[in-house]
């Protein structure tokens, strides 16, 4: 049985979009972020693109600020929308392009920005 991982597009702080996890379905094991995957972790790319998505979205995390051990700032997600809208389609395509089959995509950023 070939292997399909699951690949995740989802931001966090100082993190790459992409969680890649694999479900092994002799242990029921879900393993997340356990292995690298070279067909993605090699792409010049994405890395460009993945690296542009983290510093921005990791600029909205402010602390020890307005009174607040962590401060989101949802007012410039909202003025970054269409920024990260358009590099989320750039990322998306990409992973399109070099799919060989062996990942799948879930994007759980798009829509969410998109309902803004």
């Amino acid at each position: 049985m070939k292997k399909v991982f699951t690949v995740k597009i989802m931001f966090d702080y100082l993190a790459k979009p992409l969680w890649i996890s694999y479900y092994n379905p002799e242990t029921k094991e879900n393993l997340i972020n356990l292995m690298h995957f070279d067909l993605i972790d090699n792409d010049e790319e994405i890395n460009k693109i993945c690296a542009e998505i983290e510093d921005i979205y990791s600029s909205y995390y402010y602390f020890d600020y307005k009174d607040q051990t962590c401060y989101f700032d949802k007012d410039q997600e909202l003025a970054d929308k269409d920024k990260m809208l358009e590099l989320l389609k750039k990322l998306n395509d990409r992973l399109n392009e070099i799919n060989d089959g062996s990942f799948v995509v879930e994007d759980k950023e798009t829509d969410r920005l998109k309902a803004l």
